[in-house]
């Protein structure tokens, strides 16, 4: 029998691996080997036996979520429940939207006292009024809309100070994959309404709004939202006689703004080979020409654009004015 074989959630300790016989010596031998990471004090991520290790992905955010849900679950096991995930940890292991949240730290919420010791890396939160509920490999979370209200409550990575924009990307998320509603994302926000930097997340999760398909879109949109412009995301659009959908219709325009097409075809792709592209191209260009086909003008903002909120505005305003000129010529 191997370590693989009695690991839960990924994880094994040093107990689990005295009852096969594994002391210290060997232990610090598997780390070197690379067929363990130590994650916390006498806990240690097993590598598969087949295929890559998850906190060796390819893609750094991929690993970085790897490893966090690694680290959560040995964190949960180490306290024999007295401890739920919650915060940013909470939305890794339901497999939400994140953005710039610190895969660093653990965030863990008291279950039953609040006498249960820190660990290093971790961060324990005092027990709040909630039933903990169980996330989809098994393990214990706060609901979904209080992680996600609580996401936005503590410093993102990096910094010192939290961002609610992250709880945004959360609740879009959770609402466009289903796993809340509106009236539990309310509930959420009474359950924190004494925490003093709960307005700011209060404020942005008005315009939670689970059309939205990505990080990318989240953002995009509170970009149009400051410039001032209404607008309707997913917006029907009728070409060749398919419906397609604009990823937002500028309203009382024939404008049509695209997050990132490329992004969003490849974004399930690790590291995408060539043919993955050529096809993303190729759907991408049969997209914009049927949008243009319908009478539309289209304004094409990728990742880069979203800090620039100026340049995305400047070429919003020149598909206005090209569809402003293509309605009077015609």
């Amino acid at each position: 029998m191997d370590l693989a074989d009695i690991a839960q959630h990924g994880v094994v300790s040093t107990a689990d691996a005295r009852t096969l016989g594994i002391g210290a010596g060997q232990l610090r031998l598997l780390v070197r080997s690379g067929r363990l990471l130590p994650l916390v004090r006498g806990w240690y991520a097993v590598a598969p036996m087949v295929g890559e290790a998850p906190w060796r992905a390819a893609d750094p955010f991929a690993a970085a979520r790897s490893l966090h849900r690694l680290r959560t679950a040995a964190l949960l096991r180490s306290f024999e429940g007295r401890v739920t995930a919650s915060h940013q940890s909470a939305v890794v292991l339901r497999g939400g939207r994140l953005w710039r949240a610190d895969l660093e730290t653990v965030h863990l919420t008291r279950t039953r006292d609040d006498h249960s010791r820190h660990r290093l890396g971790a961060v324990l939160h005092p027990r709040v009024a909630m039933e903990p509920s169980t996330g989809p490999d098994g393990l214990s979370t706060v609901p979904m809309a209080v992680a996600v209200v609580q996401v936005g409550l503590v410093p993102i990575a990096g910094r010192h100070s939290p961002d609610p924009m992250e709880s945004l990307i959360a609740a879009d998320g959770a609402l466009h994959d289903g796993h809340i509603t509106g009236e539990q994302l309310e509930s959420a926000l009474a359950l924190h309404r004494r925490h003093p930097q709960v307005e700011g997340v209060r404020l942005l999760l008005r315009h939670a709004d689970g059309r939205h398909e990505s990080v990318g879109e989240t953002r995009l949109a509170q970009v149009l939202r400051t410039l001032e412009y209404r607008f309707t995301p997913q917006v029907p659009i009728i070409a060749r006689g398919v419906t397609r959908r604009g990823d937002f219709g500028i309203d009382g325009t024939d404008v049509v703004v695209e997050f990132d097409g490329l992004a969003k075809y490849v974004e399930n792709s690790v590291r995408p080979g060539f043919p993955t592209v050529r096809r993303a191209l190729a759907d991408e260009k049969a997209r914009q020409s049927d949008l243009e086909d319908a009478g539309k003008e289209v304004a094409r903002v990728v990742w880069a654009d979203l800090d620039h909120p100026a340049g995305i505005k400047a070429k919003v305003d020149r598909a206005i004015e090209r569809a402003s000129r293509r309605r009077r010529s015609a």
